[in-house]
């Protein structure tokens, strides 16, 4: 009676730990793959979100400055913010990608509520909205580009954060350098 209950005892042993082992494999025709996926930590994710969101609002919102501003000024200022969120995003591109992150596919409310304000406008309106827009925005982007870049998690965020805040500075000085809607009309006379 001993012998069959050790023997038992002894194939259940050896068999579990493969049961187990087989348990967390994908099952044939599983759409699962066995690829390790990162989940960063939330301030990581929290920077990752804002970032991909404040620099795709800014490239849709030079496009749509590049369309609809009437002042050389504003043009050339759209068409910088253009290619460096551009450059940007594709220097963000490859991180997101290699560190298996995930990064936001759409505009959030905020952002798409912002694009929305600026499409709907136009004339002078449009280009003092835009130079509003984009003020704030830089001064936001700033704040959180150098805060990341002193505290972030991920080694290559921080880089890329990093290396960003000059753009993001000098984006903001020549934003608050764009000219009012009052220093237009007033130059005009």
């Amino acid at each position: 009676m001993r012998k069959p209950l050790l023997a038992s005892a002894l194939a259940l042993a050896l068999l579990a730990p493969s049961y187990a082992l087989a348990a967390t494999w994908p099952k044939s025709g599983s759409t699962a793959t066995m690829t390790r996926t990162v989940r960063p930590d939330a301030t990581t994710q929290n920077f990752l979100d804002k970032a991909w969101n404040i620099n795709n609002f800014e490239i849709q919102a030079g496009r749509e400055a590049q369309n609809k501003a009437n002042t050389q000024e504003f043009l050339d200022y759209a068409r910088r913010i253009v290619r460096d969120h551009t450059n940007m995003d594709d220097e963000l591109k490859p991180i997101v990608q290699k560190d298996r992150l995930n990064a936001p596919n759409a505009l959030d409310k905020e952002h798409q509520n912002l694009l929305q304000q600026l499409s709907s406008t136009t004339s002078a309106r449009f280009e003092e909205r835009f130079r509003t827009q984009q003020i704030d925005g830089h001064e936001k982007a700033v704040k959180l580009f150098e805060s990341y870049a002193k505290t972030g998690q991920n080694p290559e965020l921080k880089r890329w954060a990093q290396s960003a805040v000059p753009m993001l500075e000098n984006h903001l000085r020549d934003a608050k350098a764009l000219p009012r809607a009052t220093q237009r009309s007033t130059r005009a006379d």
